[in-house]
């Protein structure tokens, strides 16, 4: 007889934390990311005294966690986790699988959000056949692989300036069996970003876009898409696509937002957002 995993909530962690804890545990807030068997946690500052025993707790409760680690942001441009083991296996090395994808990465070592799961999905429904695309940002693959693998595109150029990220994503494009399709570029994609070749280019960087979005457009061979990504306040979110579009046009390029949407709360009223910009 197969044995059914128990189902697992974020509100019943938090009952057990109270137990420990007491009325702290009503800090404990945001959820977890499961990456492969490695479980995720934010922890607010006035909880990070006790992220052992809250590790622990979590380990013993999660069936598939072999690894706790408390995440406290992201850092630099080359985008460092700034993440700590707190309890299980030390070795955070880790095989995610989503959308019949594979993904190779060490959430100790590199960026993986899995918030961004919805955007990755909406990336493999697109119909890029015979398209040509760049993803300056590539990170581990997190857009290029389901690009790669399930849309169809001529070819996928994956920029990624960090060496220790850019060796997870040649492992990622040899894991899903996509090299004919993806060609792997080190280096900072303002140099190694090729001109006049895209149909369509992603920019998966959402740490002020703008400084990037003149490379985006000398990267379109005869006009096409740029998917934008920004940070934007719950206000002022339609701005923030109009001003992609005026920068455009004091780059000389007309273009318009055919298409916007909310990828994941960033922080309280901020929003990460992807932009489509039909460019012409």
């Amino acid at each position: 007889m197969q044995t059914q995993m128990r189902r697992v909530s974020f509100a019943e962690l938090r009952r057990l934390v109270a137990e420990r804890l007491g009325e702290k545990a009503e800090l404990l807030r945001g959820g977890w990311e499961l990456i492969g068997d490695v479980l995720v946690l934010q922890l607010p500052e006035e909880l990070f005294a006790y992220r052992y025993e809250i590790g622990r707790i979590a380990l013993d409760f999660h069936p598939r966690a072999r690894s706790v680690v408390v995440r406290r942001g992201i850092a630099h441009e080359l985008r460092y986790p700034l993440a700590e083991v707190v309890a299980g296996d030390r070795n955070t090395l880790t095989l995610h699988k989503e959308n019949r994808c594979l993904f190779r990465i060490d959430p100790c070592r590199v960026m993986f959000s899995s918030g961004n799961q919805g955007e990755r999905l909406r990336m493999a429904q697109l119909d890029l056949s015979g398209e040509r695309v760049v993803d300056m940002f590539a990170g581990i693959g997190q857009f290029t692989i389901p690009m790669a693998k399930h849309a169809s595109p001529a070819k996928v150029v994956a920029v990624e300036k960090r060496r220790e990220t850019f060796d997870f994503l040649c492992e990622n494009v040899r894991l899903n069996r996509v090299e004919h399709i993806v060609e792997p570029v080190l280096g900072d994609c303002r140099v190694a970003t090729p001109e006049n070749f895209a149909d369509r280019v992603v920019m998966g960087y959402f740490f002020s876009p703008e400084r990037f979005l003149s490379t985006a457009l000398r990267a379109l061979r005869d006009g096409g898409v740029v998917h934008y990504h920004a940070i934007a306040a719950g206000e002022g979110i339609d701005a923030e696509g109009q001003k992609v579009v005026e920068l455009a046009a004091e780059l000389g390029y007309s273009a318009r937002v055919r298409n916007r949407r909310i990828v994941k709360s960033y922080a309280p009223k901020r929003w990460h957002v992807v932009y489509d910009i039909e460019v012409r």
